[in-house]
C-alpha cells in the first residue's frame, strides 16, 4: 500500500511539474512576435481597419499573453519583445496573411483559445 501510494505521489508531482513553464523557446519568440503584432493594430487608423478584426487582435493579446505569464515567461523579457515588434511594425496596413498566421499558431499552441478569444472579442460584425 504504501508503494502505490509513493507511485501516486510521485506522478502528481511529475503531472505538477508541467502545469507552467514548459513553452519551447521557437514557441516562446513566435508568441511574443505575434502579442506585437496584434498591439501594432490597435494603431492602425480605424478607416483602415475593419472594427472585428480590431477586436480579435485586441482578445488574441489578451489571451496569448496570459499563456505567455502561466508559462512563467519574465513580464521584462515579453515587454521588450513587443515593444521591438511594435516599433517595425506601426504606420504599417493590415497585413491578413501575418494575422492569419498569427492565429493558427495561437490556436494551435494555446488549447481553447480559438473558442475564448471569439467570447471575448465582442458583438461587432
Amino acid at each position: 500500500m504504501k508503494k502505490l501510494f509513493a507511485l501516486f505521489y510521485m506522478c502528481l508531482l511529475s503531472f505538477n511539474s508541467f502545469a507552467g513553464g514548459h513553452i519551447t523557446k521557437e514557441e516562446k519568440e513566435k508568441t511574443i512576435k505575434c502579442l506585437g503584432h496584434y498591439a501594432a493594430i490597435s494603431f492602425i487608423s480605424a478607416d483602415q481597419i475593419e472594427a472585428k478584426d480590431l477586436e480579435y487582435a485586441l482578445a488574441s493579446y489578451k489571451v496569448a499573453r496570459a499563456y505567455l505569464k502561466n508559462e512563467k515567461v519574465n513580464e521584462e523579457e515579453i515587454n521588450t519583445g513587443v515593444n521591438k515588434v511594435v516599433d517595425e511594425l506601426v504606420g504599417q496596413p493590415f497585413n491578413k496573411k501575418r494575422n492569419d498566421d498569427c492565429n493558427s499558431f495561437i490556436y494551435k499552441l494555446i488549447p481553447g483559445s480559438k473558442e475564448e478569444i471569439e467570447k471575448m472579442r465582442g458583438t461587432l460584425e
